[in-house]
């Protein structure tokens, strides 16, 4: 019997299709060093570039029933290609709500007291985050902090369009609501 090494990428995908373990890990040592490479040229982060890939290939492994491969290499690297696009918009949602935040200090100057303002409110914000109903928490991270779509989160998760919204919807009501306070105290102690 010949090893999965010799195995082609069609054959590999028949048998992954069928939830064979050993061609998943090789078609991860396969590819995981010119996927990383893809994500890396436009990252410029080791961990990112590794998270990207990683998430990429846990995200294969539970959608292998679902999911149809046709052409593994172009698959792949367009799946990571999107991912890092994603984990760009995701940073540049992070600094625009960064550079929202300085907005609300006529004064502002980049010093400590601040950072320490900023780091509370995030602080307040994620474990607002954390409090959400599981699946509302889930749905929300992936819209807000990660920046799918919610056709694509629809697709990720296998649920409707519809239930997407009522999730983001009702993780930002629930947000606005505890967080309400902490906003009002910030806002007023930033005029004092």
């Amino acid at each position: 019997m010949r090893g999965f090494k010799d195995y082609s990428d069609e054959e590999l995908l028949r048998d992954f299709e069928n939830g064979d373990k050993a061609v998943f890990e090789e078609i991860f040592n396969r590819y995981w060093n010119r996927l990383y490479n893809v994500a890396y040229r436009s990252l410029r982060s080791h961990e990112e570039s590794e998270e990207v890939v990683q998430e990429l290939f846990v995200t294969i492994w539970l959608q292998r029933e679902t999911v149809k491969i046709l052409n593994l290499a172009s698959y792949l690297t367009a799946a990571v290609r999107k991912r890092v696009v994603d984990r760009i918009r995701s940073k540049i949602i992070h600094e625009k709500y960064w550079n929202y935040y300085n907005q609300f200090r006529p004064d502002y100057r980049e010093d400590t007291e601040n950072t320490v303002a900023f780091n509370e409110l995030n602080q307040e914000f994620n474990d607002a985050v954390g409090r959400l109903p599981k699946k509302s928490q889930h749905v929300f991270k992936l819209s807000r902090m990660q920046g799918l779509s919610v056709p694509e989160i629809a697709s990720f998760l296998n649920l409707s369009e519809r239930a997407i919204e009522y999730h983001i919807t009702r993780a930002l009501k629930l947000l606005r609501t505890k967080l309400k306070d902490f906003i009002l105290m910030a806002c007023i102690s930033s005029f004092l």
